[in-house]
């Protein structure tokens, strides 16, 4: 099946979910979102950047296609950036996928936090995301927290 038939085939599923969800007790639900690596992108003149890669883990026994998310990222219990996304991914039934999301740095302060914590191996990370899910009419968010450790030495903070 081709990238192009697989997502309205998605769609199709998801709204026979919503539709035959009415007549049984089932709740969506099951979905997690770690970080998996994090890495430097072309700064700009104002802001400072990051690539993180997600992994989005479905617990469910149906494929699921988010229409978007939003993240916000914590490092060692700070808020440092924040992450949204209007791309649509797949999630196949009780597996696992990613996506690569640009983080915004709040602010130049936060630059100076980053160096100090990427010249250690690890750092403690939070994620908080909330997932949209539209399917027809049916518009649901699902928020997810993650948590781990995660190593910052991909991180090259040039900006002052």
């Amino acid at each position: 099946m081709t990238r192009t038939s697989f997502l309205p085939t998605l769609a199709l599923v998801v709204s026979a979910l919503f539709l035959g969800g009415c007549a049984s007790a089932g709740k969506l639900g099951g979905i997690s979102v770690t970080v998996a690596g994090i890495q430097s992108a072309q700064p700009s003149l104002f802001e400072t950047q990051a690539v993180v890669t997600l992994r989005y883990l479905n617990e469910n026994v149906v494929p699921i296609g988010l229409s978007g998310s939003r993240h916000k990222l914590y490092l060692n219990g700070t808020l440092v950036g924040q992450a949204v996304s209007n791309k649509a991914v797949g999630l196949p039934q009780l597996a696992t996928a990613t996506e690569n999301v640009t983080v915004i740095f709040n602010n130049a302060s936060v630059i100076g936090l980053l160096r100090g914590l990427a010249k250690q191996p690890q750092a403690a990370y939070r994620l908080e995301s909330v997932l949209y899910l539209t399917a027809g009419e049916e518009k649901l968010e699902i928020k997810s927290r993650g948590e781990g450790s995660l190593d910052l030495s991909g991180l090259q903070l040039t900006a002052p």
